[in-house]
This record gives C-alpha cells, sequence and structure tokens, in this order.
C-alpha cells in the first residue's frame, strides 16, 4: 500500500523470552538459594561473593520489557522481605549500598507502572515504642454529632428510596385505569 504511511521506529521490539533482566534474576535467585544451604567455611564465603556479584548485576541489568520489569519488581519484593533482618549487612565502604538501591528500583518501577507498593509494618523496639514511618490504621471512634448526621443521612436515603418506589407504584396504578 503505496498510500500508506509506513512509521519507523529506531528502537528495536525485544521479544518477551530475550529480556535480559530474566537471566539476572534466575542468577541472583539461584546464588541466593546456593548461599543458604552452603556449608560453614570457603563453600559460604564463595556462595556470599557469587551472591554479591548477582545481586549488583541485577541491580545493574535494565529491563527491556514490561514484563521483565513486572518479574523485577515480584523478585526485588520477595528479596527485600526475606533479607529484611541483614539490611544492615548490605552496606559497603568501597560502593554503593546495595539494599538502598534494590529499595529504590523497586519503588520507581512500582510508580513507573502503577502498581501499588507492599505496606510493610514498622519495627516495634523491646519498649514497645514503633520506629517511623507509622500510620495508624486503627478505627477512629465517631463523636455523637458525626454518629447522627450519619445515621441522618442514611435515613434521608431510605426515605428517598421508598418515595420513588411508592411513586412509581402509585403512578403505574394510575395509569392502568385510564
Amino acid at each position: 500500500m503505496s498510500h500508506a504511511l509506513s512509521i519507523c521506529t529506531d528502537v528495536e521490539i525485544v521479544p518477551y523470552h530475550a529480556d535480559p533482566i530474566f537471566a539476572a534474576i534466575d542468577r541472583h535467585s539461584e546464588a541466593w538459594s546456593v548461599f543458604q544451604v552452603a556449608p560453614e567455611g570457603q563453600a559460604s564465603i564463595d556462595a556470599d561473593a557469587e551472591t554479591f556479584d548477582a545481586l549488583h548485576d541485577l541491580l545493574a541489568t535494565p529491563c527491556a520489557t514490561r514484563a521483565g520489569a513486572f518479574c523485577l519488581i515480584r523478585h526485588l519484593r520477595w528479596w527485600l522481605t526475606e533479607e529484611a533482618v541483614n539490611a544492615g549487612a548490605y552496606d559497603t565502604e568501597d560502593g554503593p549500598n546495595a539494599w538502598t538501591i534494590a529499595e529504590a528500583r523497586e519503588a520507581d518501577l512500582s510508580l513507573c507502572l502503577g502498581v501499588e507498593r507492599v505496606q510493610r509494618l514498622p519495627t516495634a523496639l523491646p519498649s514497645g515504642r514503633l520506629i517511623a514511618p507509622v500510620i495508624d490504621l486503627r478505627p477512629v471512634a465517631a463523636s455523637t454529632p458525626v454518629r447522627f448526621a450519619c445515621l441522618l443521612s442514611r435515613a434521608g436515603d431510605v426515605v428517598a428510596a421508598l418515595v420513588l418506589v411508592v411513586g412509581g407504584v402509585g403512578l403505574t396504578g394510575l395509569a392502568t385505569l385510564l
């Protein structure tokens, strides 16, 4: 069709299975699993180093597809939940903090794709005090005037519904008489 407008794109379309993030997720997941079951000693040190490298590769790998971004969000949420107790161990003197980068990447992708972020519960100290940020989700007792206003509003809705039903029945009865 010579009259049709041809659209040239400079961007190469990546097939779903060719997204490089899937290989990075698999590598990190495998390295993390090996580290969890590694015996004490040199094997544990080697597994920890591989997990560290796999994590940094995962955080540096771009997502080429939307599906890859969703999979990365799911993987990062899982990993952040599993490793929450070890968050302080990811601080390094010579490089960036991988934990903070993982949280930022998960939040950034969640915002970009419109996926609600998982709400993490606050940590309770032995004294009973909660570490910020805390969102108070306890029900608030309403005062008497507020409860009365809600009751009055509901009563008005019920009266309006009854008027519509009775009026409709009355008009239908009147129409059948004519």
